[in-house]
């Protein structure tokens, strides 16, 4: 055999043996993270659901913690300690939101020891609400030759001129609450009447379906905790995200406490 012949055959046979070499990776698993997810709405009771974050290869969505004492106490010192309802979901019967009342969350969970502060702002109220169905121009398929159906929800209200707002507006389909949080401050509107429009892509829209919107007047370090959520790669029950958002909670990493305002509109897909 031809010496450089040799030569060659050996080294492509190295390099298939090198190919086909198993490598196993070894993948960590997070330590599980309690989340709180806290709030309490004017004129409505708090809720709070308690749960621990799951690794990503896992079925379940959460787990939830059922025996933690969790009580809400405003700055007139009344207070309750929540009932459980079921899967991590506590609830008050007697305490309900006021207005410009400051509240206080105390979780005990075991050893571990979880608080927070928040403050329902003043009441901004809906100007408007529609709900409108649109179509790109020139339709939205690969050639721009088929119809591309989407409805703009849109939503009026008018900022208080003489105060700092922030606010959050939440969509819902059929009373089930979709991802995602629309967030703004009034630095560019105070004053002013703000038009803000979201956009619902969903194929199995039908008719008689309800399109829920819901708009919250929320304090500074709430609207920091949704802003953060961008910067996130994983949402708060994800122990596995990259970089844990920022949160008004003591004691844990992941979840918020939300005293807020809140007006609902709906609307039927005729």
């Amino acid at each position: 055999m031809n010496f450089k012949l040799l030569i060659t055959v050996s080294i492509f046979t190295l390099l298939i043996t090198a190919c086909t070499e198993i490598i196993d990776v070894d993948i960590n698993s997070a330590k599980p993270q309690t989340v709180v997810e806290a709030s309490i709405a004017l004129n409505e009771p708090a809720k709070v659901i308690i749960s621990k974050s799951i690794d990503l290869d896992q079925s379940i969505n959460f787990v939830g913690i059922e025996n933690a004492i969790v009580k809400i106490t405003d700055n007139t010192n009344k207070s309750e300690i929540l009932k459980h309802i079921k899967s991590g979901l506590y609830s008050s019967t007697t305490l309900i939101g006021e207005k410009g009342k400051t509240y206080t969350l105390s979780i005990q969970n075991g050893e571990e020891s979880i608080s927070s502060l928040s403050t329902i702002p003043n009441f901004v109220p809906i100007d408007s609400f529609k709900v409108e169905k649109s179509i790109y121009p020139g339709g939205g398929g690969p050639m721009g030759d088929m119809p591309a159906n989407f409805l703009e929800i849109k939503i009026k209200y008018t900022d208080p001129i003489n105060e700092k707002n922030y606010y959050r507006i939440l969509l819902s389909v059929n009373g089930i609450a979709r991802s995602g949080n629309d967030i703004s401050d009034d630095r560019f509107n105070n004053g002013k009447q703000v038009e803000s429009t979201l956009i619902m892509f969903d194929s199995n829209l039908k008719t008689g379906d309800k399109i829920g919107i819901e708009l919250q007047c929320i304090d500074k370090n709430v609207f920091e905790y949704f802003k953060s959520m961008g910067n996130s790669a994983m949402g708060p029950r994800n122990s596995s995200s990259p970089a844990n958002p920022y949160t008004n909670l003591k004691g844990v990493l992941l979840g918020f406490f939300n005293a807020h305002t809140v007006e609902r509109k709906e609307y039927i897909l005729p």
